[in-house]
């Protein structure tokens, strides 16, 4: 057995999750836009958003945020290794410049310290959760530290300590609130990274297990279009391409077994199998619901495969019986055979002991027939391929066939229909397997009818043999099993010379089959599988 590998990983589209920097370019954004706004403040005088005490700390402040979130930008996009570290500068310098533009602008009382929540969201968003709490914790001792400052130098300061300690205490849970709920999303997207890999493993090994299968699967939705096909089933079909293919145009026959089964089959057996055969292929239908649509699947199996096994094991239990026919059947055989013909040399014998005497030598040749053919099953021979060109080749087998005198020459009929008749075959397996069909013919055929020797071609088979006799013929119903070995309609037959001429024709490549003609007769059809290159065109 064959195996094959394949380095092609099994699935592919899950990526490692990598550092957000679109949340620091968003976050940037942002940023930017609430500078330009603070820092356009500074040149309306009295500004309609802000109260501003100290123009001139607010401006320079406002100044700075602007040409720092310039500075954040840009150092995103030139430096992409220090995700941290840019975070971190970045929440530190947004926490001292929105506390300076809250005491320009009057302190706690402004409402703009509620920045800081945003900055310290951000931070329990993108970084640990350690780091969130000691930013909301710096956060809180700079409020700490300019309400400190501002009750004790700026006379009529209304802030209260109480707004300061509620705002802190807001900054702390935030930045433990945000960084749960991150954890949260970063469990649930991994959870789903996993499934997709999961996902995409199992559909990777379907794909890989189906296309592997000895047998053929095709799979239909609900209007019979093909939404997969496997190697086997092309095969089996005899479809090269996998792209545009359909029922009714590359497989009319299973589509009719198709209709065929959903005819028979009721709603209460949808689900259950049913099986059919087709030109030496089983097929199997079920039905599928996938997402409310239904969806049949198709399975085929090449009968030929399980015949050729079968034949196999005769082959074994044959070779198995040679042995003991060869050393406990011959010798007494012979040994009969012998006391027969000392008893025929008796003239003292009446006319029904010769009688009896006939019988037995006529059945003691008969089973050393058997023997024979059993023998040469048995050992096989080696096949020696040359090339014949039939045009010739028949009619001097012809002569040498009727020259044996088994039949006489105006009884054969010879039309040559193929343009070439050249093939590769052994020319004494050739002659083997036509003398055994024309002496069935000669046999078994009607004595004052023609026997034909045809030499044609189909589309399927770019040469056959065909010889045709116009006797009684064969029934119908027993046509698949007259190559089987031991099987004979007649009395005088061993059973095997069907069988043997089957086996020549699969050592060189080529199928023997049977069918009625036209005339209720015989035909025993060599089909080739391909035809033989002229040797001088090699040459």
């Amino acid at each position: 057995m064959q195996t094959s590998t394949s380095n092609t990983p099994l699935y592919s589209g899950y990526k490692k999750r990598t550092t957000n920097w679109t949340s620091v370019r968003l976050l940037n954004v942002y940023r930017l836009g609430l500078a330009t706004i603070f820092f356009g403040q500074s040149f309306v005088s009295p500004s309609p958003l802000l109260k501003i005490v100290d123009l001139t700390l607010y401006s320079w402040s406002s100044f700075a945020f602007l040409v720092l979130a310039l500075i954040w930008i840009v150092a995103t996009r030139i430096e992409r290794r220090g995700f941290q570290s840019q975070v971190s500068l970045q929440i530190y310098s947004d926490t001292i410049i929105i506390i300076l533009l809250m005491h320009a602008c009057g302190g706690i009382s402004s409402g703009l310290g509620m920045l800081l929540i945003i900055s310290v969201a951000i931070t329990g968003l993108l970084t640990e959760q350690a780091l969130a709490i000691l930013f909301a914790s710096l956060a809180s001792l700079g409020l700490l530290g300019q309400h400190v400052y501002s009750v004790i130098n700026i006379p009529g300061y209304t802030g209260t300590s109480t707004q300061v300690g509620i705002l802190g205490a807001s900054l702390i849970a935030t930045a433990i609130v945000t960084h749960n709920l991150m954890m949260r999303v970063r469990s649930s997207e991994q959870l789903i990274q996993q499934r997709e890999r999961d996902v995409a493993l199992l559909s990777a090994l379907n794909q890989e297990i189906i296309e592997n299968l000895q047998a053929g699967v095709i799979v239909l939705n609900r209007n019979d279009q093909i939404r997969h096909i496997n190697r086997a089933a092309l095969e089996m079909l005899h479809i090269a391409n996998r792209q545009s293919i359909s029922l009714s145009g590359d497989c009319p026959k299973l589509l009719a077994e198709l209709e065929t089964w959903r005819d028979a089959t009721d709603e209460t057996s949808a689900s259950l199998p049913s099986e059919t055969g087709t030109d030496n292929i089983q097929v199997s239908f079920r039905e599928l619901q996938s997402e409310g649509q239904p969806n049949t699947m198709i399975f085929l199996n090449d009968v030929s495969s399980i015949r050729d096994s079968m034949q196999q094991a005769k082959l074994a239990s044959l070779g198995h019986l040679t042995a003991s026919i060869a050393h406990e059947i011959r010798n007494p055989l012979g040994a009969i055979s012998y006391a027969t013909e000392l008893l025929d040399e008796n003239d003292e014998l009446g006319e029904s002991d010769q009688r009896m005497l006939e019988i037995i030598h006529q059945h003691t040749l008969r089973i050393n027939h058997i023997i024979e053919d059993i023998l040469t099953i048995s050992r096989g021979s080696s096949t020696v391929k040359e090339h014949i060109d039939l045009g010739s080749w028949l009619p001097s087998f012809i002569d040498r066939f009727c020259q044996s005198g088994l039949a006489d020459a105006d009884i054969f009929q010879l039309e040559i229909e193929a343009g070439n008749t050249g093939l590769q075959f052994d020319n004494g397996h050739l002659t083997q397997i036509l003398t055994n069909l024309c002496t069935n013919a000669c046999v078994h055929g009607a004595s004052d009818k023609p026997i034909t020797i045809r030499v044609f071609a189909t589309p399927a088979y770019p040469l056959c043999i065909e010889i045709a006799d116009q006797g009684p013929g064969i029934s119908s119903k027993i046509l698949d099993q007259i190559f089987e070995p031991f099987y004979t309609t007649s009395h005088h037959g061993s059973g095997l010379g069907l069988y043997i001429v089957g086996q020549l024709c699969e050592l060189n490549n080529a199928f023997i089959s049977a069918q009625i003609n036209p005339h209720n007769g015989t035909s025993f059809i060599l089909q080739m599988t391909s035809l033989a290159t002229d040797p001088q065109e090699e040459k």
